[in-house]
């Protein structure tokens, strides 16, 4: 007989009723959605057979202790001291590695509508635990770092002295009646591939930082112990991919485990469970 801790579940969780992002203020509320709402949200994820993502998005800030930079009125290179940046991931859609007798603790933060998924099925699907780790941290630092140092080649600058060179090649000729050219096309063109080259690597780093948790210290019992798994991509999934389903008896006025059943059409397999009877019985 194999064992596994209580803290691995074979089932990963996405919860329709936590809170919605502000993307105005890139953070996410702290207010639940309305149950309705969540409701809907699971239904319109089972008539889909997708699981989106969402809006959420990773928010880093760091401190980078030299930055350079060229200006091109000046035609200098200026060098700026501890300058703060924000780093914004791809957007995810998430699910959470919670064992059942957890996910009433969860529910505070998350709502009591959730759809379960066999973990195979998520692995498959390419989604991959998180990296948690505390806010303004040198390891963030240092990641960030690592990626952008390629700034440190400053195309601006360079494209800037082959125009100058190009020029000065060019009155040389003209003053002293040359049959020649020179042309500096190919330095251009390679410049052009290394300005290519940062915008890979920062679509790779904001994919690399939508697997990144950050967190405050004051988060310890809520955002640390979710265990969470993210996706960059939609999950398309079957049905046997799903491995149950919890919806509230009763939530406001609402029965929402009949209302389910009723509207529902899915397989007679599919486990659909009362959160009332599975969880606070």
């Amino acid at each position: 007989m194999s064992f596994r801790p209580g803290t691995v579940s074979k089932i990963l969780w996405h919860f329709t009723g936590g809170p919605q992002w502000d993307s105005k203020k890139n953070k996410q509320l702290k207010k639940l959605k309305p149950a309705a709402q969540g409701y809907n949200a699971l239904k319109a994820i089972l008539d889909s057979k997708e699981l989106r993502v969402g809006n959420y998005q990773e928010i880093v800030k760091v401190i980078v202790p030299e930055k350079r930079s060229y200006n091109l009125d000046t035609k200098k290179v200026e060098i700026r001291k501890n300058v703060p940046v924000t780093v914004k991931s791809k957007p995810v859609c998430c699910v959470a590695d919670i064992p059942l007798q957890h996910l009433a603790y969860h529910s505070n933060r998350y709502g009591k509508i959730a759809i379960g998924f066999h973990r195979d099925s998520i692995v498959k699907a390419g989604f991959n635990p998180v990296l948690y780790t505390l806010e303004d941290t040198s390891l963030l630092n240092a990641i960030y770092q690592g990626y952008y140092s390629v700034d440190d080649v400053l195309t601006d600058e360079a494209e800037s002295e082959v125009d100058s060179l190009q020029g000065q090649i060019d009155g040389i000729i003209e003053e002293h009646e040359l049959d020649e050219y020179i042309d500096a096309s190919d330095i251009l063109s390679a410049l052009s591939f290394i300005e290519s080259g940062h915008s890979k690597i920062e679509s790779s780093f904001e994919t690399f930082m939508a697997y990144i948790k950050t967190f405050d210290t004051s988060e310890f019992d809520s955002i640390y112990c979710e265990r969470e798994w993210r996706s960059t991509c939609n999950f398309k999934f079957k049905p046997e991919d799903i491995a149950m389903i919890i919806v509230p008896k009763k939530q406001g006025n609402t029965n929402f485990y009949k209302k389910f059943l009723k509207e529902m059409n899915l397989p007679r397999d599919l486990v659909v469970a009362c959160w009332e009877d599975l969880i606070e019985h």
